[in-house]
């Protein structure tokens, strides 16, 4: 074999570990979702507006998120819908060992990622304490977009996901102190991503599609008032278990196309178990205060693996099966706490909030597909009572992203890039509650 050969085969070897880090990251995160890794908590504007502490009242249809046990202490029926209005922005300066300031920032795109929970909860007859709901949101999505020519194009140029969570649930209350809940996960998603290869004097283009086989979880929780203005409540959320199927494309010269087929590749990722955690008390009438605490098992992911099923042309040896690098992601907890004051016989709610998110990611991991880093979230809102059977809530979130600067990967270990990530992200949500 050639040197020239070698090298052709060793820089196939090398895109291939690249190709394959970039579509398991662009299957299930975005380097701007609103909890740390690539997870959303956003999933409606009351609960939002309060930093998502919400767990131990669970109080309107997002009950089917926050804490399923929730449902059965409602009443009647409720249509809730609305959505989340997503403006990231984040720089990246670096990269730092080649010794540069470049500075280079993230097109201003702006993601909404849905909500729509419809419930029912029996008061009275025989089946009293009964609730039964079905819910759609998105806990894993949105995506990035960078100039064609900025200097990580051959880590990504664009991502787009998609993630759908439908979840069947069912809710009783056992006495007017204790309920309980337990729902279904069932996973939707699809992915686009589109980045460079800077391999070769003639720079390529890959654009990589897929989609999700069906993933399935389980959510369960519990809902515990011992005194009249105090409530406690816990949900788990369990693991998801999702296998993916894509297509690669390479926009190549002839020259190079043998060396670049493009065609199918296959992954499996496991979303991490979550649990929540909170205590709500109500000092006075119409004021309520709550605090939640949220884990998050990120060490689930602790690498990634992945699948080729077409083998480059003219390249014995070259066998494009598993591919595994390293993640090491940590588990991680966020701190929530969040209030609501009922402004009497005005049918006007005032929200705020704050919590501390602690990101998961190891400086060997950081890289511009996920520049995650701990964060904090302000939050305010407001909810209005437009009908007695219509209720509008608005809410607010300002994150606060960490400046972090990561000096301890090389190009050799993967698509890491060494610099400074600096970034945040203002969050807008409405909902619209129906009654009946």
């Amino acid at each position: 074999m050639s040197l020239d050969s070698f090298t052709l085969l060793e820089v196939n070897v090398k895109l291939r570990v690249t190709v394959s880090t970039v579509l398991l990251l662009s299957v299930v995160l975005t380097s701007q979702a609103a909890a740390g890794g690539f997870q959303l908590n956003e999933h409606g504007a009351r609960a939002m507006a309060q930093a998502g502490a919400f767990a131990a009242r669970a109080n309107d249809p997002s009950a089917l998120f926050f804490n399923p046990a929730g449902l059965s202490f409602q009443r009647g029926t409720q249509i809730m819908a609305g959505a989340t209005i997503i403006a990231p922005s984040y720089t990246y300066y670096g990269p730092s060992n080649l010794n540069s300031n470049e500075k280079w920032e993230m097109n201003n795109n702006v993601f909404t990622p849905p909500n729509l929970y419809i419930t029912n909860t029996w008061n009275d007859g025989a089946l009293k304490g009964l609730a039964i709901g079905i819910g759609v949101t998105t806990p894993f999505g949105l995506g990035t977009e960078w100039d064609d020519d900025w200097i990580g194009r051959s880590v990504t140029r664009e991502i787009e996901l998609q993630t759908f969570f439908i979840m069947p649930t069912v809710s009783y209350a056992i006495n007017d102190m204790i309920s309980v809940g337990v729902g279904a996960n069932i996973v939707i998603s699809n992915v686009m991503l589109r980045r460079a290869v800077t391999n070769f004097d003639t720079e390529l283009d890959l654009e990589l599609e897929g989609d999700g086989d069906l993933g399935y979880s389980f959510n369960a929780g519990i809902l515990f008032r011992p005194i009249e203005n105090v409530s406690v409540g816990f949900t788990y959320r369990s693991e998801t278990e999702l296998d993916f199927e894509g297509t690669s494309d390479f926009h190549a010269p002839t020259t190079l196309q043998a060396l670049f087929p493009g065609g199918d590749v296959t992954t499996g990722l496991t979303l991490p178990e979550t649990w929540f955690a909170g205590v709500a008390w109500s000092p006075i009438e119409n004021f309520d205060l709550e605090f939640d605490y949220q884990f998050i098992g990120w060490s689930s992911y602790d690498e990634l693996a992945i699948d080729f099923s077409t083998d480059a042309a003219n390249t014995p040896g070259v066998a494009q099966s598993d591919v595994a690098s390293p993640k090491d992601y940590e588990n991680t907890f966020i701190a929530r706490f969040g209030l609501e004051y009922r402004i009497p016989a005005t049918g006007i709610a005032l929200r705020g909030g704050y919590f501390f998110d602690n990101n998961p990611v190891p400086d060997k991991s950081l890289e511009p597909l996920l520049p995650d880093s701990d964060r904090h979230g302000l939050n305010i809102g407001v909810g209005l009572d437009v009908l007695p059977n219509i209720r509008l809530d608005a809410a607010y979130l300002h994150l606060i992203f960490i400046d972090r600067i990561t000096e301890a990967t090389t190009y050799d270990e993967g698509v890491h890039m060494n610099g400074k990530y600096s970034g945040g992200v203002d969050l807008f949500a409405l909902n619209i509650t129906y009654a009946f």
